[in-house]
């Protein structure tokens, strides 16, 4: 049987799970508690094994067919899919974690149909089912960058609601001041799109206090200046966001692979500056 402990501690990352205590999650001497050792502890643990190779797939096959409703195992089992861009892999093996512990990984797939796949009806469910399930902060992504009602708020957004989307993050805010890095840019630019220029110039100007360095900021800001007419101000912000960019100070996020939503590269930087 499963022992009591709090899953939502584990939304983040991997690593988290060197610390999973097996005697504190199964009954010592059962299936499962044999799988989670198998997995988690002794002299060569699976969870040692590189990432996706044979010895670990192996090793988690093994894991499951003792204990098929461990979801940890699957979520290990899914990571190398998702890496590897094999999405419908990874979803099929992801759902079985879900389906055996909702609460620890709706986030984590809502976060990651969003950020991998621009799923957003995906992640909108899979975030507002978690929402449904406990009064509880529901957390990050799996790397702490976003809370989930940031990547709820993107998520409408990203199906045409931006109005909807903006209340949404606004409301997040205000609950949460600033939990990620870049909750006032989102703003902003959403505001931008709604052609309220005063209020998303505020939004900038408060994600400017948060981290004052980003490329992407300044850009935003350079074309607002640009819809007022402050031409000498559009240049101005256009170089710095050239100047910051090309010292790497843009939204990249902690060495990832995915592609930051409002993320703005040097060639659209560029392309104002000459225009």
């Amino acid at each position: 049987m499963i022992k009591l402990f709090i899953p939502f501690l584990l939304f983040l990352s991997l690593p988290i799970f060197s610390q999973v205590n097996c005697e504190a999650l199964f009954e010592k001497g059962t299936p499962c508690y044999e799988a989670c050792v198998r997995v988690y502890e002794g002299t060569n643990p699976v969870k040692s094994r590189p990432q996706g190779s044979n010895e670990s797939i192996n090793g988690l096959d093994s894991a499951l067919s003792l204990c098929p409703t461990f979801a940890d195992l699957y979520y290990m089992r899914a990571i190398p899919y998702l890496k590897r861009g094999e999405f419908i892999t990874w979803k099929k093996i992801i759902d079985k974690a879900v389906e055996n512990d909702s609460i620890m990984y709706l986030g984590y797939r809502g976060g990651a149909r969003f950020m991998f796949l621009r799923d957003y009806v995906g992640a909108i469910k899979d975030i507002e089912d978690l929402k449904r399930m406990g009064d509880w902060d529901i957390g990050t992504i799996y790397n702490g960058e976003y809370h989930l009602e940031v990547i709820r708020a993107l998520s409408y957004r990203g199906i045409g609601d931006t109005l909807k989307a903006v209340s949404m993050l606004q409301s997040h805010i205000d609950t949460y001041p600033v939990t990620g890095n870049y909750d006032y840019y989102h703003l902003g630019v959403m505001l931008y799109q709604l052609k309220k220029y005063d209020e998303a110039e505020k939004a900038f100007k408060k994600q400017l206090l948060v981290r004052d360095y980003y490329a992407d900021t300044y850009y935003y800001l350079a074309l607002i200046c640009w819809e007022q007419e402050e031409l000498q101000e559009y240049y101005s912000n256009l170089q710095k966001a050239i100047l910051f960019y090309k010292e790497g100070k843009c939204i990249r996020g902690r060495d990832s692979f995915m592609d930051y939503p409002d993320k703005i590269y040097l060639s659209q930087m560029e392309e104002k500056l000459f225009k």
